[in-house]
């Protein structure tokens, strides 16, 4: 039986992060938005150096490994208490995996003294940020290269 782990990022990981990355929007996003939206969310693969690059800005990735595949899905803290990732391969999606990866970034969000954490969330992980706690602060509708798209804006109090 295949096990996944959770482990903060290692130097080498962008190219499987941006897979995870494109497909987690262009194939399972399509559960909550049109092709036309996941296509303008993201046009193209993300550069591997991308990943690299905020790997070492002081962000804490962390990145969810199965021990046939590698990585899976990752998500991502800056300091200031902001997710900004949380991104998972399609055929992955449901088993507990962004709920795990959120786990332990509550659990290092608190032992950093972070007080609040927040998001702009996608459809989807509206659903699991709330059922971790999170409140929808409200809708954002936006329009990105003439497409009509939106998120939610949560936070979550850690004190």
């Amino acid at each position: 039986m295949a096990e996944i782990s959770i482990r903060p990022y290692r130097a080498g990981d962008g190219p499987a992060l941006a897979n995870v990355l494109f497909r987690s929007v262009r194939e399972a996003a399509l559960v909550d938005y049109s092709a036309e939206q996941t296509a303008v969310w993201v046009p193209a693969p993300p550069d591997p150096a991308w990943f690299e690059a905020r790997a070492v800005d002081g962000r804490l990735v962390l990145v969810a490994d199965h021990d046939e595949v590698g990585p899976v899905a990752y998500v991502d803290l800056e300091d200031d208490g902001h997710i900004d990732h949380t991104f998972c391969l399609p055929e992955f999606v449901g088993r507990g995996i962004a709920s795990a990866l959120y786990d332990a970034l509550e659990h290092h969000a608190r032992g950093q003294g972070m007080e609040t954490l927040f998001v702009e969330a996608s459809e989807s992980a509206c659903r699991m940020f709330t059922r971790k706690g999170f409140t929808v602060v409200r809708r954002h509708d936006f329009v990105r290269d003439g497409v009509a798209i939106h998120n939610f804006d949560m936070r979550k109090e850690l004190t």
